[in-house]
């Protein structure tokens, strides 16, 4: 077979240079990788056709200055124009950014992206506790005197001029329980959380035949982080949309799956790192209904364990046993959520984020399902695109 026929091409790059409305040339190096591996000749269009569809997103900007520090929201805002049969991508990463011959003007751009980002992030004091009874929806304060963040959506994601004020909670990383927060960690870098999965995969590398105990514990972090994001893109999904009422135009739903902050915590510390966070929510829920909260996320991240090894071919009879070790490593010794995750299980998987939304809505006793599920739509594709990685290795350990 030629070499050029041969599928072993996993991920692929390119330079992208284009002018903005201003007349300024805007440099960045953008990486395709793909879910399955593609021959050189399919790697390379999808790389050029994307590198093209860049180039036009770069080319509508009407200044340099929407475009440098923003890498993650275009790279959000070009996933969502890549064409129907375009190959299947696990991550798609748009990086370096820069004016060309003009570094001092790219530099002084991403300080001042820097400097917003740190006042957003720096600490706020908790909330007296207080429960949701007796107060009205809009005046509970998840978020503390946090400042907000505008984030130019609509130019970006090719519809219509305008943006939305989002918020960005200030949390530090911490360890141990939610109500006591900890020390913080260092900033948190642009790199995804599929980059830092990939870092640390080799070291989940069990060998053909591993029994379910090991093959559970090694998969335990990654559905402990996977329920992490569901629960704090729920919140923030439930924040923007029930409390704030804003409406999102279309294309903004993406922007919403990359509002929930990548960490830099240990694998399987993502929760931990959102502990001043979710402090918060627990005080406005009141500590039952939030544990409720959580416990759901749990459950769909078990569903959403089970889902990828099913779909790569593990049987019940191999993919439960692992299920049940990996439930009680990652959740604090509770198992119940396998039980749980047959609510899930028993519809069609393409009715399963509307499911969760619904149950989650009821839960808190308000908003709008239809609204949540759309807009954490986006973040429970990459979830599932992050824990079919995992589930790979357990697939591999297992020995089917």
């Amino acid at each position: 077979m030629a070499f050029w026929s041969t599928a072993d091409v996993e991920l692929v790059s390119r330079v992208v240079t284009a002018k903005t409305k201003n007349d300024r040339r805007v440099r960045g190096k953008l990486t395709l990788h793909f879910a399955e591996a593609q021959t050189q000749g399919n790697a390379d269009d999808a790389a050029d056709r994307c590198a093209t569809l860049a180039e036009e997103l770069f080319g509508e900007a009407d200044d340099h200055e929407q475009l440098i520090g923003a890498e993650a929201d275009l790279a959000a805002a070009l996933r969502l124009r890549l064409p129907p049969r375009f190959p299947s991508i696990r991550s798609l990463d748009l990086a370096a950014l820069h004016v060309v011959g003009d570094p001092s003007t790219s530099a002084a751009l991403r300080r001042a992206s820097t400097t917003t980002m740190r006042a957003v992030a720096g600490p706020v004091s908790t909330p007296a506790p207080n429960t949701m009874r007796g107060r009205s929806p809009s005046s509970m304060p998840p978020s503390g005197d946090a400042p907000s963040a505008s984030f130019r959506v609509s130019q970006l994601a090719g519809s219509p001029s305008g943006s939305f004020r989002a918020p960005i909670s200030s949390a530090g990383p911490a360890s141990g329980p939610i109500s006591t927060p900890g020390p913080r960690s260092s900033p948190p870098t642009r790199r995804g959380t599929l980059g830092r999965m990939r870092a640390i995969m080799p070291g989940m590398m069990l060998a053909p035949g591993a029994p379910p105990e090991a093959i559970g514990q090694a998969l335990a972090p990654f559905v402990r982080d996977c329920a992490g994001r569901i629960l704090v893109g729920f919140l923030r999904g439930y924040d923007l949309l029930a409390l704030r009422g804003l409406a999102l135009e279309e294309g903004s739903a993406e922007m919403l799956a990359a509002l929930v902050p990548v960490s830099d915590a240990p694998l399987g510390g993502y929760e931990a790192s959102r502990t001043a966070e979710l402090a918060r929510w627990q005080n406005a829920f009141g500590e039952a209904v939030f544990q409720r909260v959580r416990r759901e996320s749990q459950v769909a991240a078990i569903y959403l364990a089970h889902m990828a090894l099913g779909r790569l071919g593990v049987p019940p009879s191999v993919g439960l046993p692992i299920l049940q070790e990996a439930a009680p490593s990652a959740f604090g010794g509770e198992r119940g959520t396998v039980l749980e995750m047959a609510r899930y299980v028993s519809i069609p998987a393409e009715n399963f984020v509307p499911a969760l939304c619904q149950h989650l809505v009821d839960t808190v006793g308000h908003g709008d399902a239809t609204l949540l599920a759309a807009a954490l739509a986006p973040l429970v594709t990459s979830v599932e695109e992050d824990m079919a990685i995992a589930a790979t290795f357990a697939r591999d350990a297992s020995g089917v």
